[in-house]
């Protein structure tokens, strides 16, 4: 029997089955399928493994059990420990965000390291909605309603349009093996909260709610499609190479509706907060703003983006 899981999978596969992947496996159910995928399409992967040190002995445990099935299974493995409680109070992060930035410069340095085309992770459908509902709430545009991508240069999550639910199910039909992560259980994150709480509140209005929000999102993705490509074509046309600056007059900037959305798109990607830019637009000649790599100047009637010494 072929599961729906399966074919999803081999066909979000069939184009990059030579390549070679770095899997991050945190023993929990949804990384223990993927990789579990992978195997029985035999692929050429090895296996990531992150112990955080936040839950003591079960972290422990967790890296023992990912460890043993990646040598059960003749898998090249990988691990390392933080201090993450350390690394988030010196940094002043929160916990989740301070796990996800040590995860993924790790998973870097590997793939740097090893020469891995592509890092999997086994982000799946629930984890895009709660992600939608999140940036809904935080107050987001375009680019946050769409969520986590499927691929991109360096990452893969095969898994995206799979619900929880069917993860779950394929576990116990095919006698996967799995760690429950006891921290999921509560609310002590907002995450944590949309996933027990509110999700199924919504769930037990409508049963075909996830299958709907999943529809949203796509939608929502083809939007930023188009909006790219009017966004893109319209910078062909205003940004003007001046030796290694770039030059935009202002005044076709200013005819631009609705003005705050352009100036976002066309600016964000430099670091720029748009109404900072916008606020240039009047400012004397030599004002100017920074961002962490660009400085961009107003010089008379135009804006002058450089590359920060």
């Amino acid at each position: 029997m072929e599961y729906n899981i399966e074919k999803v999978f081999k066909e979000k596969l069939k184009l990059l089955k030579d390549s070679e992947f770095l899997i991050a496996v945190s023993g929990g159910v949804d990384s223990m399928v993927l990789v579990n995928l992978f195997k029985k399409s035999d692929l050429n992967f090895s296996v990531a493994h992150c112990n955080f040190k936040l839950r003591s002995e079960e972290s422990d445990l967790d890296q023992a059990f990912v460890k043993s099935w990646a040598v059960d299974n003749n898998q090249k493995y990988y691990s390392t420990s933080f201090d993450t409680k350390e690394f988030c109070r010196y940094n002043k992060v929160g916990i989740q965000e301070g796990a996800r930035k040590l995860r993924y410069e790790w998973f870097y340095d590997l793939k740097e390291i090893y020469g891995f085309d592509y890092i999997v992770t086994a982000h799946h459908l629930n984890d895009q909605i709660e992600t939608y509902l999140i940036n809904s709430m935080r107050g987001t545009g375009l680019s946050g309603l769409v969520g986590i991508p499927e691929k991109t240069d360096n990452l893969f999550r095969p898994l995206l349009n799979i619900s929880k639910t069917e993860i779950e199910e394929y576990a116990i039909n095919n006698k996967i093996q799995f760690r429950e992560d006891s921290s999921n259980l509560g609310n002590d994150y907002l995450r944590n909260t949309i996933r027990n709480s509110i999700i199924p509140k919504f769930q037990e209005y409508d049963d075909n709610v996830m299958l709907k929000f999943k529809t949203t999102i796509n939608n929502l993705n083809s939007t930023k499609i188009f909006a790219d490509i009017i966004i893109n074509n319209i910078k062909e046309k205003i940004f003007l190479k001046d030796g290694l600056d770039e030059r935009v007059k202002i005044s076709e900037l200013s005819k631009l509706n609705p003005l705050e959305f352009y100036v976002h798109s066309l600016f964000s990607v430099y670091g720029f907060d748009f109404k900072e830019v916008i606020k240039l637009f009047s400012s004397d000649t030599g004002k100017y703003i920074k961002s962490i790599r660009y400085k961009l100047t107003k010089n008379k009637n135009d804006l002058i983006i450089s590359k920060n010494d």
